[in-house]
């Protein structure tokens, strides 16, 4: 089996991979099986492990603790390994994404505590925002709220890791 190609048949021509940013369904559908989230779906609809081999939720449900596979890594396009995934790559993507204004940020912007402030630019240190690399495999949220179908969102690009030597090499 060639595994270096991948083929998909699209409803309409993807306009970006850039994940962070797109909430487009059709680059979405591609994307999905390109990059891993913290949890994904299986086919019933169910939250399964995907980075995150464990997490944990506060009693007060506003903190919500992963610990990430410490066997996940980056990949070229070319199947080389590039680095391994850590749990800052999480905290990259998400200011990647609050700074240049993701087409997602509305589905974690009043969720997370500290980032709407700092989308607005009331507060401008991201490290104000409510998530945190523990160690390198311990990525932390802390939420303006309880809510109970969090989970749920780490599915989604816009709460996707980056490399942030990657992310500095393409600008």
């Amino acid at each position: 089996t060639n595994t270096s190609t991948y083929s998909s048949t699209f409803s309409a021509n993807p306009t970006t991979f850039n994940y962070l940013l797109d909430y487009y369904a059709d680059n979405t559908a591609v994307i999905t099986n390109l990059v891993d989230g913290l949890l994904e779906n299986d086919s019933y609809g169910n939250l399964t492990p995907a980075l995150a081999e464990d997490w944990s939720v506060s009693a007060d449900g506003l903190t919500y603790t992963y610990k990430l596979r410490k066997d996940a890594k980056w990949y070229t396009s070319e199947g080389e390994e590039y680095a391994p995934v850590k749990a800052q790559d999480f905290v990259t993507g998400l200011k990647y994404a609050a700074d240049k204004k993701s087409d997602g940020l509305y589905l974690v912007q009043e969720s997370i505590k500290g980032l709407d402030a700092y989308v607005k630019g009331e507060i401008t240190d991201f490290s104000q925002v409510g998530i945190k690399a523990l160690d390198d495999y311990t990525v932390q949220y802390t939420l303006n709220k309880p809510e109970s179908f969090w989970n749920s969102k780490t599915t989604m690009g816009v709460l996707a890791p980056v490399n942030e030597e990657f992310l500095n090499s393409k600008g």
